[in-house]
């Protein structure tokens, strides 16, 4: 298998902060959610598409939590069945939510909707689409 270098530009820099500061000035300020007009748009710009592993779709979402220092940022993810997330850290701790579908952990621990994982910074891990119907989950930095 070909080595996977994950790419935590977005979580590192500002430009995931940027980002989204951007998709909230197309949406206007005030309550945002799933149902605006507009958003399927402001998701289509905030598609991630550097250093993704084949049949992994991810999506940031036009969310930060936190003041000035670090913010907290929101993705989702869509895992196609089988879809091999390979063994890979990232420099942030990381909280993860399955919302439907199941993910297999490299350890061989299947999580399903509802299910969740922590994971600390530096902290090797992997884990997979489950076989039928794959996986859709959340995930924050």
């Amino acid at each position: 298998m070909p080595e996977f270098t994950v790419d935590d530009s977005l979580i590192d820099t500002d430009e995931g902060k940027e980002r989204v500061e951007r998709a909230l000035g197309e949406l206007g300020r005030g309550v945002v959610t799933s149902l605006d007009p507009g958003l399927n748009d402001v998701l289509f710009s905030l598609k991630r598409d550097k250093g993704m592993p084949p049949g992994f779709d991810q999506w940031q979402l036009p969310v930060k939590l936190g003041g000035d220092g670090k913010s907290t940022l929101f993705f989702l993810s869509v895992v196609q069945p089988g879809a091999i997330v390979p063994n890979h850290h990232h420099s942030r701790a990381l909280f993860r939510v399955v919302v439907s579908g199941s993910i297999i952990l490299g350890d061989g621990r299947v999580l399903k909707a509802g299910d969740w994982m922590y994971v600390p910074a530096g902290e090797d891990y992997s884990f997979r689409g489950g076989l039928n119907p794959g996986a859709i989950v959340y995930h924050c930095y």
